[in-house]
């Protein structure tokens, strides 16, 4: 299967590491490589590669908004993959 990359930022406000940690949890049980983390200003990044499907599921999932946040806006784009993730990781 041809492997697929996405890059998220999202904004809002966060209760610390629950997220991360949620978002990290959901990308493994989807199979998705990659790793998310927050950048200088407080916007969350996550940046992952998987197939059509799972990439879907992800962002699905994110939007959907099943933890204590309060997201404000998602935007993402695809990209070209590049190495192969072999974990999801908190950065």
């Amino acid at each position: 299967m041809t492997e697929k990359r996405m890059r998220i930022i999202i904004e809002g406000r966060f209760q610390g590491m629950n997220f991360r940690y949620h978002t990290q949890q959901q990308a493994k049980k989807f199979g998705i490589g990659g790793f998310i983390r927050t950048l200088s200003d407080g916007r969350i990044e996550i940046d992952m590669q998987g197939t059509d499907e799972q990439i879907e599921q992800m962002l699905k999932w994110c939007q959907e908004e099943p933890h204590s946040s309060n997201i404000k806006t998602i935007l993402y784009r695809y990209d070209e993959p590049t190495e192969r993730y072999s974990d999801f990781k908190v950065r």
